[in-house]
């Protein structure tokens, strides 16, 4: 049978745990919260957290230590503080004389005292069943003596529950109570209430459904009989001997009150209205000394009955631990722990952890963000990158269709001018003969003379139609101040992709020389320099490629050295011959096209097998000791003027 209450509390010291108020749990989950996100944002949290914990625990016994060799012992309080420090100040003042050990008496309601053991803030206790049992699973609270009660000679049956009402009220069964209202302490007083509750529960009662007019109005206890007396409340819930008490202090007349639905039970003194459990008991904490324990128990068992301590106590005298089934019996009916989770706590105890986990959770995303925003930032830099590279590829493509176009113009010019030349002879020898025949004929070959004529008109024709297309072909040049060294920068880069294709990087002895040229004709023929070298060395499994730039008093030097396949001594003499080439698809125009552009700016090129190289060559002579020799390949060498070209 489940019950609405059954969440709110049972035991006087759940009454931390399930009914502590919301400010205390909320300072307690902070505090513990705080130290651990502090651990998490030092990247340690788990083994420091440990640490810290342990430190604090260490650090806080140590405090204590420090001001007392004193021990605190917390005595659970349902009455005034004074009531308390009479009963037990005599019997802790005992063991104080008799072992040295300094026991300090702290009177407190169920709520503090657990708050107290929370924070090992006390060495002993002295509280009732039901306390010492929930303390046992929570805290780790070691049971060391049972109270023997005044009233009964067993301790495991100390306490009860009593239903007190005026002497004219009378009840046939709990059932008559439903309709009665009813006044106790607290829902967490175990001789009061939860005794009751547990009998209730046996006859199929429900507490707080059926009872539509039970009400709790605090501590002390006594107060409770005032309302019966005044007739605010029609009966009391209270544990056994609260109204023999009374009676006996005079506060009460014999007959005034009565106990509801009395038991008896053989050597118990008192009324009550159900079962007896076990009273008191004196525990120790976890972390006290078992040897001062030792101590302390020795010299509680040593007082009896007729001691003062004990009169003054209440009690017969303190006996070994008794049997607490009992106890456990009446947590089942109330569905109490450990019959059941107590989710409370276990929520308590993760909220700090959900905290961290929350933290950590938040950071990633807070990381995440980080990242994402690096992402897109970095995808937007490489998308930019890449639409930069593109364009340079693009004005780069642009760059070599126009050299290329301006080089195909170049080749024709050159090709336009070997036809010229080679036409024009046979086109003058014609035109030689045909004048010489017509020379020779009569008159009366008219005919004849007429067609040698026209032939002759055709021969002026041809010779008219090459040099027109000639001068077509023929572009002036454009000289201005050029910087070698970035000239030639240009044209690698220009070819770059050429020389990844051979994974290939130039060695460059390059220096600022400027001399007057026209650049585009001049890059022309670095391309098709550094072109030849390329192809020299397409199967080559070291291709290296060096280029230099020197001078002497009159002329700048650009040197291009590659270690390629060469050529022979036959092919190397016939290297500037128009129509000569060792390329399969070559015209054997390229060398051509370069010779006749450098010496137009009044330079010279030659051509060199590196095997083949000395001392006394140009090569050789100019440059300087960190210019590589190649064992094999071609050297071409370059010289252009460095005054001005007219």
């Amino acid at each position: 049978m489940k019950f609405p209450w059954s969440n709110s509390s049972t035991l006087e010291i759940e009454r931390q745990v399930y009914l502590r108020r919301g400010t205390r749990i909320g300072l307690k989950v902070l505090e513990q919260a705080k130290r651990i996100i502090l651990s998490v944002a030092l990247l340690l949290f788990g083994f420091i957290c440990q640490a810290d914990l342990a430190e604090a625990s260490d650090g806080t016994r140590q405090d204590y230590g420090e001001e007392k060799r004193k021990y605190t012992v917390g005595a659970l309080a349902f009455a005034d503080p004074d009531v308390v420090y009479q009963r037990w100040a005599p019997s802790l003042s005992r063991v104080s004389a008799q072992t040295g050990i300094e026991l300090v008496l702290i009177p407190l309601r169920p709520d503090e005292l657990v708050e107290r053991v929370s924070k090992n803030a006390l060495d002993f206790i002295i509280g009732n069943a039901l306390i010492t049992v929930a303390l046992k699973k929570d805290y780790g609270v070691s049971h060391l003596l049972t109270l023997v009660p005044l009233k009964h000679a067993n301790p495991e049956q100390a306490v009860g529950t009593a239903l007190i009402a005026r002497e004219s009220l009378e009840i046939n069964g709990l059932k008559d109570l439903k309709q009665r209202k009813l006044i106790s302490s607290d829902p967490n007083a175990f001789g009061g209430f939860q005794i009751f509750a547990g009998e209730l529960i046996n006859r199929g009662i429900n507490p707080f459904k059926d009872l539509k007019h039970l009400e709790f109005v605090g501590f002390p206890q006594d107060k409770l009989l005032d309302h019966i007396v005044k007739g605010s409340a029609d009966v009391a819930i209270l544990p056994s001997c609260v109204l023999e008490s009374a009676i006996a202090q005079g506060r009460l007349e014999v007959g005034q009150l009565h106990v509801l639905l009395p038991q008896v039970h053989p050597g118990f003194e008192c009324q009550t209205s159900g079962s007896l459990y076990p009273g008191y008991a004196f525990s120790k904490l976890g972390n006290t000394d078992h040897q001062i324990a030792r101590q302390i128990v020795r010299s509680l068992l040593d007082i009896d009955e007729l001691d003062t301590e004990a009169k003054l106590g209440r009690y017969r005298a303190w006996s070994v631990p008794v049997e607490d089934s009992q106890v456990f019996n009446l947590l089942k009916r109330l569905e109490r722990w450990p019959f059941v989770t107590n989710w409370q706590r276990l929520v308590e105890r993760a909220i700090p952890w959900a905290l961290v986990i929350a933290v950590i959770l938040l950071l990633g995303y807070f990381h995440h963000l980080r990242v994402k925003r690096l992402v897109i930032k970095r995808t937007q830099a490489l998308s930019d990158e890449m639409t930069q590279h593109k364009n340079t590829q693009k004005a780069l493509f642009e760059q070599q269709k126009q050299f290329y176009r301006a080089q195909r113009i170049l080749l024709t010019g050159e090709m336009a001018s070997g036809i010229a030349h080679e036409v024009n002879q046979p086109l003058a020898g014609i035109r030689y003969l045909a004048q010489g025949s017509i020379y020779r004929l009569g008159d009366n070959q008219s005919e004849l003379r007429q067609a040698l004529t026209k032939m002759l008109q055709q021969v002026d024709r041809a010779q008219n139609t090459v040099k027109r297309f000639r001068q077509f072909c023929q572009q002036p040049s454009v000289y201005e101040a050029c910087d070698l060294k970035e000239l030639i920068e240009d044209t690698l880069n220009l070819m770059q992709p050429d020389f990844n294709r051979i994974d290939l990087k130039p060695q460059l002895f390059l220096w600022p020389l400027t001399v007057n040229v026209d650049a585009s004709l001049m890059q022309q023929v670095f391309v098709n320099l550094l072109r030849n070298a390329l192809d020299a060395m397409e199967t080559s499994p070291d291709p290296r490629l060096a280029i230099a730039i020197s001078n002497d008093s009159a002329n700048a030097i650009i040197t291009f050295s590659d270690a390629g396949t060469g050529l022979s001594e036959t092919a190397l003499k016939r290297l500037f011959f128009p129509f000569e080439t060792s390329k399969a698809n070559g015209l054997g125009l390229g060398m051509v096209v370069c010779k006749r552009i450098v010496e137009e700016h009044g330079g010279t090129i030659q051509a060199f097998n590196n095997q083949t190289l000395t001392a006394a060559d140009v090569i050789e002579r100019d440059l300087n000791s960190h210019f590589p020799r190649f064992n094999m390949g071609l050297s071409i060498v370059l010289t252009l003027p460095l005054t001005e070209t007219k």
